[in-house]
C-alpha cells in the first residue's frame, strides 16, 4: 500500500494525531541520534532489529527486539542506537489509559503483537473508521495492555560530574579501571563517589557498571559480532568469564540469548521521514 508522504511529514509538527494511533516506521542508521523532545501524545518505541538507548532524566534504557518502551504524553526523551535500528514508532492519542501507566515503563513484546505491529505501519495515516484498519489498531490497544512490564534499566545520574563519569563508561565498555582509580580521576575519595553514586542511583558503582556491562552486552548480540569478540569489546580475558556473567544475570547463556530473539520474516518497505 502507498502511504501519503505528506501527511506523514506533518505529523512531525502535528499536534493532534490524525486517528487513535499511527505507526511511524524509519531505518536509524549506525550512531544515529535523536536529540531530547516530547510529544503531545503517548508513543511506543519498538525497534523490529537493533537496540535502541532511550535517555530520560535520570535513566538510560537499553530496548531489544523482544522489548518496547511506554513513553506517556510530555515525557522527555531522547533516542540512541550504536549499531542501527529498524524503528516502528507508535503515537497513540493522549486519551488512551488502558496501560494504566503514567510514567515511562519497559513491556516485553509479544510475537502477536509485534505482528500486529508491522501489519499497521502499512496503513495510510488517516485509515477508515470502520473496517479492517480500525479493527487491527482497536486489537494492538487492547494487546498493549496486557504487555508484561519489565524492570530492567540503568539508572543515571543527576550531577554533571557523574554523568561524564558514566558518559566515560558507556564509551570504553572495555574499561577495567577499579573504583579507586575512578576515585582519584574524579579528585574524590573511594567512599565520598561510592556514597554520592549511591545516593543518586541507588545501587553502588560496582553493581551499576555490572549492569551496564549486561545491557551492552545485549545490545552487542543483537549484532552479528562473535560472542569471544563481545567478550573482550566488553573487557573480560575470556569468553567463559563474559558467559558465566551472561548466565549469572539472565539464566541462558549468550548463545541461548541471540537464539530466543525474534526475526522477523517480514521487511517494512515505507519508511517515514
Amino acid at each position: 500500500m502507498q502511504r501519503n508522504s505528506a501527511l506523514e511529514l506533518n505529523l512531525l509538527t502535528m499536534q493532534t494525531l490524525p486517528r487513535e494511533l499511527f505507526v511511524r516506521q524509519e531505518k536509524m542508521p549506525a550512531q544515529h541520534y535523536f536529540a531530547p523532545h516530547h510529544h503531545s501524545w503517548h508513543q511506543l518505541l519498538y525497534a523490529v532489529e537493533g537496540v535502541l538507548v532511550v535517555d530520560l532524566v535520570g535513566e538510560r534504557y537499553f530496548v531489544p527486539p523482544e522489548q518496547a518502551i511506554w513513553l506517556p504524553a510530555g515525557c522527555q526523551h531522547s533516542v540512541y542506537s550504536e549499531y542501527g535500528a529498524d524503528l516502528k514508532s507508535l503515537y497513540i492519542d493522549s486519551s488512551y489509559s488502558l496501560l494504566g501507566c503514567g510514567k515511562a515503563s519497559v513491556l516485553h513484546m509479544t510475537a502477536l503483537v509485534r505482528e500486529l505491529i508491522l501489519a499497521a505501519a502499512e496503513f495510510e495515516p488517516e485509515y477508515p473508521l470502520q473496517g479492517y484498519e480500525n479493527d487491527l489498531v482497536q486489537l494492538i490497544l487492547q494487546s498493549l495492555a496486557r504487555l508484561k512490564r519489565e524492570s530492567r534499566y540503568l539508572p543515571w545520574p543527576v550531577s554533571e560530574d557523574l554523568i561524564l563519569l558514566c558518559n566515560r563508561l558507556y564509551r570504553e565498555p572495555d574499561n577495567i579501571e577499579t573504583s579507586a582509580q575512578l576515585a582519584d580521576f574524579m579528585a574524590v575519595s573511594v567512599r565520598t563517589l561510592d556514597r554520592r553514586f549511591r545516593r543518586e542511583t541507588g545501587m553502588s558503582l560496582k553493581q551499576w557498571r555490572l549492569q551496564l556491562r549486561l545491557m551492552q552486552a545485549i545490545e552487542l548480540l543483537n549484532t552479528d559480532q562473535s560472542i569471544t569478540g563481545i567478550a573482550l569489546e566488553l573487557g573480560y580475558s575470556s569468553a567463559s568469564a563474559f558467559i558465566f556473567m551472561f548466565r549469572e544475570q539472565l539464566g541462558i547463556s549468550p548463545s541461548q540469548y541471540r537464539k530466543s530473539i525474534v526475526v522477523s520474516p517480514v521487511k517494512a518497505n515505507g519508511l517515514a521521514g
